[in-house]
């Protein structure tokens, strides 16, 4: 006979999802212990690890510290040298060129300092480089040389400035054009003991002839 629903309803009923649930946790409280496990494993180990390291620091900090300071004091050293000579550098551009005293040039340049010119040719001698000097300052009294960049490695500065003036009057056989000038140049200069020994000047002298009227280069327009 089928029951009421009222006593279906009623009648308690098993509860089969009990083993289920019990099975859930016991898989926590598993997980649980292997977790602790795990990490009282990784703190003895990274213990272990730390304290072999700590020894072995304690062995070497010295020599390293050494190592690091000697490091430290050769590329000071070199960066210091490049500096004080791109001060010589700076101050003979300055003195020489911008302020317009040639006889200055001796001040910085040594005994047998050579300057290359390219096509223009070699000066050779501390007299005669400063004459050369003398001669470009006193045809172009309002010369000034900007300076773009300036670099250094070792005992050799690169500078490229931007030379203006006035030529007022003959140089390198170019007749007074009483005509404003300006050409691009980057020098390199090489030098020993605080002195300028050697200087490549890459001008660009077909913009001075172009600007003194003397020659115009076909790709000028």
């Amino acid at each position: 006979m089928l029951k009421s629903l009222h006593e279906l309803t009623l009648k308690p009923q098993p509860d089969r999802t009990a083993p289920a649930r019990g099975r859930v946790i016991e898989e926590i409280v598993m997980k649980f212990w292997q977790r602790i496990a795990l990490g009282a494993a990784l703190t003895a180990t990274v213990g272990g690890l730390t304290a072999a390291g700590a020894a072995a620091n304690g062995r070497h900090s010295g020599n390293r510290a050494d190592g690091l300071a000697t490091a430290a004091a050769s590329h000071w050293g070199e960066s210091a040298k490049v500096a004080a000579n791109k001060r010589v550098v700076q101050a003979f551009m300055r003195d020489v060129l911008n302020e317009h005293h040639g006889s200055h040039a001796t001040r910085y340049l040594s005994e047998g300092m050579q300057w290359h010119g390219g096509s223009v040719g070699t000066v050779a001698g501390r007299d005669n480089v400063a004459g050369l000097m003398t001669g470009v300052v006193t045809s172009i009294p309002d010369l000034h040389a900007e300076v773009k960049d300036i670099f250094g490695r070792g005992d050799e500065v690169v500078v490229r400035v931007v030379v203006t003036g006035t030529q007022k009057g003959p140089l390198l056989g170019i007749p007074a054009s009483g005509r404003p000038v300006r050409w691009d140049a980057i020098d390199l200069y090489r030098l020993h003991n605080g002195k300028i020994t050697e200087e490549w000047a890459a001008e660009d002298f077909t913009a001075f002839l172009n600007d003194t009227g003397t020659y115009k280069a076909p790709w000028i327009r």
